[in-house]
């Protein structure tokens, strides 16, 4: 198993560097994505959604695939328009990182508002869109600006999805993503990655989707090497739609 996983890898990633690789028609990467929209809830359930809690666990692994370290972050988002708290603990305190979606964004330590220039601070604005766009997947896939197109299965049976954005969409409009899929579910199994101004391919493993409310989201993205070792994952849980969060939770703290 460890040796076709690792076949599977290798051809998957020769397929998003070779030149040849071209997508086929943008038909085809769309009627997985609608396959994916309609198993998740149809393509209307993320508009049911208002709000939202979640936590987000990352675990760590060494190049042996041994668990070295696992944090969980604990997050709060809104729509309409979009915003997002974030809390976790590390060695130096607790952090909170939010934005109130109207342009005001703000990172604390132990309850001490941060300076605009700190690390916490400036990575405000990724953080929360991440948080806020994996679990509004597939339905953003869907967006205006996001481009599709078709990756033909290979001999492992995997049939793919090549995403690109259109030029000032989203904070890394040259982010480039290959969602794979495997014969008979609507789910992807696979998905790859490579960041804008960079040639290194990140490969993750996608499993154990739930439901909660009227969406259904990845609960495990599992992170490998080259080698096919585990080195991180992203575990979602405890996950709530519509709690009916106030604003007053993206606020930045009142300095006296």
């Amino acid at each position: 198993m460890l040796l076709h996983r690792r076949f599977r890898l290798a051809l998957l990633t020769a397929c998003i560097a070779a030149p040849g690789c071209r997508p086929e028609p943008s038909g085809p990467a769309e009627q997985l994505v609608d396959a994916w929209i309609a198993a998740a809830g149809g393509p209307h359930a993320w508009r049911q959604v208002a709000d939202l809690r979640y936590t987000v666990t990352t675990v760590w692994f060494d190049s042996t695939g041994t668990e070295t370290r696992r944090r969980p972050r604990y997050v709060w988002g809104k729509k309409d328009p979009q915003r997002a708290r974030i809390e976790r603990d590390e060695p130096e305190g607790h952090y909170v990182q939010a934005h109130d979606g109207r342009g005001t964004i703000w990172a604390t330590l132990d309850g001490q508002t941060l300076a605009d220039k700190t690390k916490a601070a400036r990575e405000v604005l990724y953080v929360s869109g991440d948080v806020m766009y994996w679990i509004g997947l597939p339905y953003k896939l869907r967006d205006p600006g996001v481009n599709l197109g078709s990756i033909a299965a290979d001999s492992t049976g995997l049939a793919g999805v090549r995403v690109t954005f259109g030029e000032g969409i989203g904070q890394h409009s040259g982010d480039r993503y290959f969602y794979y899929f495997d014969e008979g579910s609507p789910f992807p199994v696979e998905v790859h990655y490579i960041e804008e101004g960079s040639s290194n391919v990140n490969r993750t493993k996608w499993s154990d989707f739930q439901r909660a409310g009227p969406i259904t989201y990845v609960g495990t993205r599992t992170y490998y090497d080259q080698s096919g070792v585990t080195r991180k994952q992203l575990i979602i849980s405890d996950v709530i739609i519509n709690p009916g969060l106030p604003d007053s939770l993206f606020l930045p703290p009142k300095i006296d």
